[in-house]
């Protein structure tokens, strides 16, 4: 089928359905069922306006996103900038209309009215900022990164976060291997830096976090506490932040959703007691989990991974607590006959040596709650020590 043939038959061109004319709100369109879901097409002169969905699909959602667009979608150059406007629906989470002008629609792409076509999604306000550019919205948001269900209009809001590594260390956390540069910033989820990555921070990482808005957070983690800035947008306050590690989902997630930055939670959070953790590294075959470095870890999950490490020779726990005290402990099971046995040691760097003896499962448990309560290596309390030089 050629260009020039009417943009109903275009429209209709590789769909399985067949759409049929109806009337929404103000606004005459053509309305297609197929198993995926429901699209509705306006003609809009030489362009055809698209939406799409599936689940808790409504027609006065419909309404409310061609209304939204109504002025925008007839201007002569829409460009390759992502265009949002407020939607109010009751009942409906998300509060954008997205508009993708023609040649920047993923429906349309390679079919012959991608150069006529244009596309509006429902997005949250959260999730997508008014004049970015369609390569970084698409991919970022629609795609892998947010992974937000464009077709489920009963979805929750999916806030987002751009985030970039502010230090020089090579590789790691939002770094190609072998690179010591952050170019360009990569966009997740905010839950997923705000409750794994910023408190799973290794020292010497600085992350820098931005909301939709602007609002950046700049965060290292010192032991268990986050510790830097929170940038207020347009550079008007700059505020200091000091925060257990594993609250930053609390104080700020609701800054990332959307709402007014929470002095009164940042405060309260500041002033929380400190965290029973250590930094562990584990070597453990089965799991195929070997750590180069050591990861921040609450004394629960210490505890947990000490119960769960394979008893296979070899399999290793390594604790360190907040003055630089460390307990380390591995699986023997030499000769092969002999009974795996969980030999415990403290290591003496200035002698060259550890002293340690083989321990249960309750003796190694009882050094890893001290070294994270009292940072105190306890060892010598075991007693009948041996010194292993190395």
């Amino acid at each position: 089928m050629t260009e020039d043939a009417p943009l109903e038959d275009l429209i209709q061109e590789g769909r399985i359905g067949t759409f049929a004319p109806a009337r929404i709100g103000g606004h005459d369109v053509l309305v297609e069922t197929d198993p995926i879901g429901t699209s509705v097409y306006q003609i809009r002169g030489e362009r055809v306006l698209t939406l799409r969905g599936n689940k808790g699909y409504r027609e006065e959602i419909v309404a409310a996103l061609l209304d939204a667009v109504d002025d925008l979608a007839d201007a002569d150059d829409l460009g390759s900038i992502v265009r949002l406007r407020p939607i109010e629906v009751p009942g409906f989470a998300l509060d954008r209309a997205a508009l993708l002008g023609p040649g920047h629609t993923a429906f349309f792409k390679d079919k012959p009215l991608a150069d006529r076509g244009m596309q509006v999604i429902p997005v949250h306000r959260s999730e997508a900022v008014d004049g970015e550019e369609y390569a970084t919205f698409w991919p970022g948001v629609i795609g892998r990164n947010l992974s937000i269900r464009q077709l489920d209009w009963t979805r929750e809001p999916s806030p987002r976060a751009d985030v970039r590594r502010l230090d020089d260390g090579e590789g790691g956390l939002y770094r190609r291997k072998g690179s010591r540069r952050s170019p360009k910033a990569g966009t997740v989820t905010a839950k997923t830096v705000l409750k794994h990555d910023l408190p799973g921070l290794l020292d010497g990482v600085r992350l820098s976090a931005m909301d939709v808005r602007g609002h950046d957070l700049r965060l290292h983690r010192e032991w268990d506490r986050l510790r830097g800035t929170l940038h207020l947008p347009g550079g008007s306050e700059v505020v200091d932040v000091d925060i257990p590690r594993l609250s930053a989902l609390a104080v700020f997630g609701p800054l990332f959703a959307g709402a007014d930055f929470d002095a009164a939670a940042l405060a309260a959070a500041s002033a929380s007691p400190p965290e029973d953790m250590l930094e562990m590294r584990v070597n453990d075959e089965g799991r195929r989990r070997y750590d180069s470095e050591a990861r921040p870890t609450s004394l629960e999950e210490c505890l947990e991974w000490l119960r769960a490490l394979c008893p296979h020779d070899g399999n290793f726990l390594v604790f360190c607590g907040r003055s630089g005290g460390c307990v380390q402990m591995m699986w023997q099971s030499k000769p092969e006959s002999q009974e795996p046995r969980l030999w415990l040691e403290t290591p003496e760097l200035e002698h060259r040596r550890s002293r340690g003896r083989h321990v249960t499962l309750d003796e190694a448990e009882q050094m890893i709650t001290v070294l994270a309560r009292e940072d105190r290596v306890a060892v010598d309390d075991l007693g009948d020590l041996e010194h292993v030089p190395f």
